[in-house]
């Protein structure tokens, strides 16, 4: 027989087969689709022997950005209470405005099938359907977001990226085991550097580290910080938007912050001069060590800002204005950042959020 005969003939078989797995599952009311292989086909099979009669559930990131990945899981035991084998078929419909259908299909590893799915335009419609047989495990629709960052509830050093100056600075970025006296059952990033006036250190999320653009939307940078500690000839510490990664100054061309500072605290920035200038501050040091909430929302020429304890039920700082100095309004992009400038400086943060947010 001919190497094309048996190529006939293993097709021939092959196409048999699927005929006959496909009257099977539609006998005993089990999906399939149409472009489902002979294996895939045989692994659904499995719902035969482990039913599929009652709700699976699952889980999902809650909210989707541009080039981020949005990952989404599906259990489903069956009716005598086991996971369902590994193998198992799962499946993922993904329409995007409504309009377009992507199906991934799923395979189940120790109870649990996975689907990861990176949207590509903001704005866009996402929803994302999860199926087991028949059952809906999970179904969702969220808005794509322009850019989002969340920290996970354990934080890592590896999340951010380093930007300093002068490239001879001598800065730590570290992971520690608390976050103060207060919370230590949690961990935290500590960045700090040593004696020295003219230098400063910024920690960017890295999956932002392209920056963000605010042609469209402001934003909101949220996170829990503590000042470490301060010295005799000033120091600063805090949150900041900066206009450029690349420094070619301590205080570079166009810096909006939100900042503890010795005996004050609140909103400053720095132009095009490098000068540090004052938008609006209160008297009062945060206390060393603390644990604070910062908030800060920018959107064109307007400002909001506040500290208060992680809780949120006491204010320590807040100022809002629609009247932001020229040197710092409307910047179309910004690179969320911590930092720390002047003599000496510490500061320990986790839970931060930034986020798309419009003052309308």
């Amino acid at each position: 027989m001919s190497i094309a005969s048996d190529v006939i003939n293993t097709n021939t078989k092959l196409t048999a087969v699927r005929n006959a797995l496909r009257e099977l599952l539609t006998e005993h009311g089990i999906v399939y689709y149409s472009d489902d292989d002979v294996f895939t086909l045989a692994r659904r099979v499995w719902f035969l022997v482990h039913p599929t009669n009652g709700a699976p559930g699952g889980s999902y990131i809650e909210a989707a950005a541009v080039g981020q990945p949005v990952n989404v899981s599906v259990y489903k035991d069956s009716d005598d209470d086991a996971e369902l084998p590994d193998g198992a078929v799962a499946d993922f419909i993904i329409s995007i405005n409504g309009e377009e259908k992507i199906h991934i299909k799923s395979l189940f590893d120790n109870g649990t099938a996975r689907c990861s799915y990176v949207p590509e335009n903001a704005g866009d419609t996402l929803s994302i359907k999860a199926l087991v047989n028949d059952y809906v495990g999970v179904h969702f629709e969220k808005e794509v977001l322009a850019f989002r960052y969340k920290d996970e509830y354990t934080v890592s050093s590896d999340s951010y990226t380093l930007v300093k100056y002068p490239s001879s600075a001598d800065i730590t970025v570290s992971e520690v085991a608390e976050f103060n006296s207060s919370y230590d059952y949690v961990n935290a990033i500590e960045i700090s550097k040593t004696y020295g006036a003219a230098q400063a250190a910024y920690l960017i999320p890295t999956s932002l580290i392209e920056g963000v653009d605010l042609s469209e939307k402001g934003i909101h940078f949220s996170s829990f910080v503590s000042p470490m500690y301060s010295s005799s000839s000033g120091w600063a510490s805090g949150i900041c938007l900066l206009n450029s990664k690349t420094l070619t100054h301590y205080r570079d061309n166009k810096i909006l912050e939100l900042g503890a500072y010795p005996g004050k605290k609140g909103l400053q920035y720095s132009g095009p001069d490098h000068a540090i200038n004052t938008i609006n501050t209160t008297t009062g040091q945060l206390s060393i060590n603390g644990a604070y909430k910062f908030n800060l929302w920018y959107d064109g020429a307007y400002v909001k800002a506040t500290i208060t304890d992680y809780w949120e039920t006491t204010t320590y700082y807040s100022y809002e204005t629609s009247s932001l100095p020229d040197a710092i309004a409307n910047m179309d992009t910004v690179f969320p950042a911590f930092m720390i400038y002047d003599y000496g400086g510490k500061i320990r943060f986790r839970e931060t959020l930034i986020e798309p947010w419009s003052k309308d």
